[in-house]
């Protein structure tokens, strides 16, 4: 009978140990990547986006974006004033009259933004080793800081789900000057889940930046 309950009190003070090892920033983002793309689909997804985005002046506008990830491809329309097409690093300018460098930087912005928590898997991505703790709504999460060149993202993904509930970015660690987005309903493209509205606020004073919405996706088959 001792050796049982020394047993029991054994295996007790291991699962204690255990659920107070910190979780570490790498398993975090796996968990959210297991949610969000959990056939690994993203890295060959063919799909079209369709966007609906509005700003506090009452502008209105709709955007799509063509992509092909197995063969870096995107055609991006933004409402029809300026366009682009982009295979790799090489960009034609289909109409407007900006440069190939405006097309390139509207390319990451979004594959970027659409492509995450999975774009976080891009080689050069920073991702600090600490954990932090925040709650998005009533949702416990552990938060993740990506740091990069010109600043700093933090995102909230679900404790239990893996789920992205949240993120935000800041010029330097003082988090005096960003933007948060918060995040609200889902799209699915095949077994992905991507967040479907998106609210940008600006930091400091909480101002109202937009929103943006992806209205649908449809997949293309090959």
């Amino acid at each position: 009978m001792n050796r049982i309950l020394h047993i029991l009190l054994f295996l007790t003070l291991i699962g204690t140990i255990l659920s107070a090892a910190p979780t570490s920033a790498a398993s975090v983002l796996k968990r959210a990547i297991a949610y969000h793309d959990p056939e690994g689909t993203w890295p060959t997804l063919n799909a079209t986006f369709h966007f609906a985005e509005t700003r506090p002046d009452g502008r209105a506008s709709e955007s799509t974006m063509e992509l092909d990830n197995s063969r870096t491809f995107m055609r991006v329309n933004m409402g029809g004033k300026e366009s682009y097409e982009i295979t790799g690093e090489s960009c034609l300018i289909l109409s407007g009259d900006k440069d190939e460098k405006r097309g390139l930087m509207i390319r990451n912005y979004f594959l970027y933004l659409w492509g995450l928590p999975m774009k976080l898997l891009d080689p050069g991505t920073i991702l600090a080793p600490q954990v932090e703790s925040s709650e998005i709504d009533g949702f416990p999460c552990d938060v993740l800081r990506v740091i990069y060149e010109k600043d700093t993202w933090y995102f909230h993904i679900d404790r239990e789900s893996g789920r992205m509930r949240q993120y935000e970015f800041y010029k330097d660690d003082t988090k005096a000057a960003g933007e948060i987005i918060t995040l609200e309903d889902e799209v699915s493209a095949g077994s992905i889940r991507i967040p479907q509205k998106r609210n940008w606020y600006k930091i400091p004073g909480n101002e109202y930046l937009g929103t943006d919405v992806l209205t649908r996706v449809q997949r293309t088959n090959k």
